[in-house]
């Protein structure tokens, strides 16, 4: 049974409408003008509204369109029962919300056929709605555990990383996961190892997929391994625990302790760039030589590391293709030479920033759609 606001300003109509409705067992409440059938739809929440047009205090377009302001994302049918028959009053009855119009007289049988064919739409709108919002409510538990989880792998994974003042950074994850991981440490002789990983595609699967990592890198590197040694034993443990699509790409710069050397080496990631601000111009590109980690099972790791010819003042950048990929409004991607013109128009150590601002102006609004990482590394005093 439903309840019925039957608003009119006759006496007679509503006392025959009221019988009607009674007899096909729906529940009445009468409003004898606008005014008051809003207040009888705040006070009474009926499901379905039988609207008369012309009427005092308050028409029945005002008052249709105020109850479906209040109504919000609920669905109440109301039909307006007129005796107007002008083609543009009837669709100004529809424009102000009614959902469908009789003209009087009228037949109760086509009365009783259009409610009983708004009260399934009303149904299948309130399933929509409480599906919708079971979706959303699945919705926001899934990202409040993906949070807490976050929590959990951030705290299990951070640890003392070196501070250098020379290291520029940013980090920018697409979801709340990162499949970026820049990892930092020295080796008791004070060799320094900086280490920008991009693990196959993003979020959770990605930042599971690295998650040994950091172990074994800080481990091995406060053992003061070699670096051979030390991405011979990564890649052996992520053939060993990774699917066979998924692997792992990164860039290890390696600053000897009296940093008058620095080495590269890049398995996957885009071209290392090292950049003279002091003439502008980018004087290397450290293209990758080496597989990504966690492809090739061998028992001897193969990697090629290729030294910098820097001096005092030049930048190192290291970068996640997540940069060069940003989608701008149109489609197209930031792009390589994009980002080399960000680099040539920045200054010393506002590399980053730059680089940070020009992806922003060329994105726009446009959502990120992967993992976004930049380091800079100034060089202090090479020989």
């Amino acid at each position: 049974m439903s309840k019925v606001l039957v608003v009119d300003d006759d006496t007679i109509n509503r006392m025959i409408l009221e019988g009607m409705l009674i007899k096909g067992g729906h529940e009445v409440v009468q409003a004898a003008d606008g005014q008051l059938a809003i207040d009888s739809y705040i006070k009474e929440k009926p499901d379905l509204v039988l609207m008369d047009i012309m009427m005092p205090v308050m028409n029945g377009y005002d008052a249709t369109r105020r109850i479906k302001e209040l109504a919000g994302d609920k669905f109440i049918p109301i039909i307006v029962l007129t005796a107007m028959t002008d083609e543009s009053e009837l669709i100004k009855c529809v424009n102000s919300g009614a959902d469908d119009f009789l003209t009087k007289p009228f037949s109760h049988a086509i009365l009783t056929a259009k409610m009983f064919a708004l009260t399934r739409t009303q149904e299948l709108y309130q399933t929509i709605s409480l599906q919708r919002d079971q979706i959303e409510k699945n919705r926001q538990l899934l990202h409040e555990e993906q949070e807490q989880a976050a929590k959990i792998y951030k705290r299990m994974t951070d640890k003392d990383e070196i501070e250098d003042l020379s290291l520029h950074t940013h980090m920018s994850p697409m979801s709340v996961f990162n499949g970026d991981m820049l990892l930092t440490a020295q080796t008791p002789d004070k060799t320094t190892y900086i280490f920008l990983t991009d693990a196959t595609g993003h979020g959770l699967p990605a930042a599971i997929g690295a998650f040994p990592v950091r172990d074994i890198f800080s481990t091995m590197v406060n053992k003061g391994c070699s670096v051979f040694t030390i991405l011979g034993e990564l890649n052996r443990k992520l053939v060993d625990i990774l699917p066979v699509e998924f692997f792992l790409c990164g860039v290890m710069l390696v600053i000897s302790p009296d940093k008058s050397q620095y080495s590269i080496w890049n398995g996957g990631l885009p071209d290392v760039i090292v950049y003279r601000p002091a003439s502008r111009q980018i004087i290397q590109k450290v293209s990758s030589a080496n597989l990504p980690l966690g492809i090739a099972a061998t028992d001897s790791y193969e990697a090629e590391l290729v030294e910098l010819d820097v001096r005092a003042g030049d930048s190192i950048i290291i970068y996640s293709d997540g940069a060069t990929e940003a989608q701008g409004r149109d489609g197209g991607y930031f792009g390589q030479e994009r980002f080399l013109n960000a680099i040539i128009n920045s200054e010393s150590n506002q590399v980053v920033d730059t680089i940070l601002n020009a992806i922003s102006e060329f994105c726009g609004d446009n959502s990120q759609t992967d993992d976004v990482s930049l380091l800079e590394y100034t060089v202090t005093n090479p020989s």
